[in-house]
């Protein structure tokens, strides 16, 4: 996620040599002091989280103001860059803010602004109020600037050889000379981000960016997989265990209903000739005899 956020401002450094920046949902800073280091005139960082703008003072020393998007404390044409990172998708009300920006962009200005394509960002994120498509991200663009570019950010896995001293490079900082080759692609709308190049007249060019993480991710959720893949197996295992108990015990249930229905059957015969006994003639002339056939045994009891 951090090489997301950060490619996205090695973009932008492009750009800000010698021009009046303002960068909007700045956050913790660090796309602020980017900005600045690549020669920015000036730059303004606003968020609209206090205490990540007195963070984000305290640790880079510029200028950071807690400002809410979708209402600017600046002069209308008071940028000629404007960068909004992964910022539209959470506010209430996206139009307001994108004409907000478009107001605070010089006429010759630039803004870069990007958000998740919700076809392919699949994480489930509470914070975000509206996700857009590629073509949807486009059009309400398009319709406050004359020109826009979408450029298409996603996350590739490289396999990249280094001498030792590149190889160990980690701090983001250091720009490496490298040739690329792509074996892998992605049409529009397939990207995992859009970044879009926004202004009144032609589209500045920009050079790519890649900046490169561990594939540790990539470990990780590869043996999540395989975690899984195995619990799944286990699962089915005590699933057909299970079914195989129940068969069981429904065949044990059947034989079981079976003799209860025999001996119920064999009593109510049992019963039955019982009561024809009872209802006998032959029954109620012996009657004397048995009450004397009890008395004799009571006596020898």
């Amino acid at each position: 996620m951090h090489a997301e956020h950060l490619a996205r401002y090695r973009l932008a450094a492009q750009l800000a040599p010698d021009r009046r920046v303002l960068d909007v949902a700045s956050g913790e800073g660090y796309g602020s002091a980017i900005l600045k280091a690549a020669g920015a005139r000036s730059v303004v960082g606003a968020d609209v989280d206090p205490k990540a703008v007195e963070h984000a003072r305290a640790r880079y020393g510029a200028d950071f103001e807690v400002a809410d998007v979708s209402a600017l404390p600046f002069e209308d044409g008071a940028f000629d860059l404007v960068v909004s990172f992964e910022t539209i998708e959470h506010v209430p009300d996206p139009p307001r803010a994108l004409s907000e920006l478009a107001r605070v962009l010089a006429q010759d200005g630039t803004l870069l602004i990007s958000t998740p394509n919700k076809h392919e960002y699949l994480v489930d994120n509470e914070f975000h109020t509206i996700e857009y498509s590629h073509d949807e991200f486009a059009s309400m663009l398009r319709e406050r600037f004359g020109q826009v570019q979408v450029l298409l950010q996603h996350n590739w896995l490289a396999s990249a050889v280094f001498d030792e001293r590149e190889a160990a490079d980690r701090d983001g900082e250091r720009s490496h000379d490298a040739s690329v080759f792509k074996v892998a692609g992605i049409e529009p709308g397939a990207e995992l981000y859009a970044v879009a190049v926004c202004s009144r007249g032609p589209v500045p060019a920009l050079r790519p960016v890649i900046v490169t993480a561990a594939t540790d991710e990539a470990h990780r959720l590869a043996v999540r997989l395989e975690s899984a893949e195995r619990t799944a197996e286990h699962w089915h295992e005590e699933y057909v265990e299970a079914g195989q108990v129940a068969e069981r015990w429904h065949g044990e249930f059947l034989d079981a209903k079976k003799l209860v229905e025999e001996l119920r059957a064999a009593y109510e015969t049992t019963a039955a000739a019982l009561q024809t006994v009872y209802e006998s003639r032959s029954w109620r002339i012996l009657e004397p005899l048995r009450r004397v056939a009890g008395f004799v045994r009571g006596r020898r009891g």
